[in-house]
């Protein structure tokens, strides 16, 4: 199953790259180059949602009803910055 998250990635004055996930807090990484800051997300990103997902089953039980659910986000409208990046 695949799930869409959108990053946010800014450039930093020394270089490097520095990018969060704007659905999950606490999921932020960097990189020397803008690939290295895409590919350190991408792990952090994995390592949250298996993390979060293993937290929430711990109070799993024969009682429960285990689902899946799909919601709409719209995309935020970009800035003329963003929209460089992009």
């Amino acid at each position: 199953m695949k799930q869409r998250y959108h990053t946010i990635i800014r450039p930093e004055h020394n270089g490097s790259f520095v990018g969060w996930v704007e659905e999950i807090p606490g999921t932020i990484s960097q990189g020397r180059s803008l690939a290295e800051c895409r590919a350190n997300l991408r792990d952090a990103l994995q390592l949250m949602v298996e993390t979060h997902c293993d937290e929430a089953r711990l109070g799993l039980n024969e009682t429960c009803i285990l689902e899946a659910i799909e919601i709409d986000v719209s995309d935020p409208p970009m800035s003329q910055s963003s929209a460089i990046l992009a």
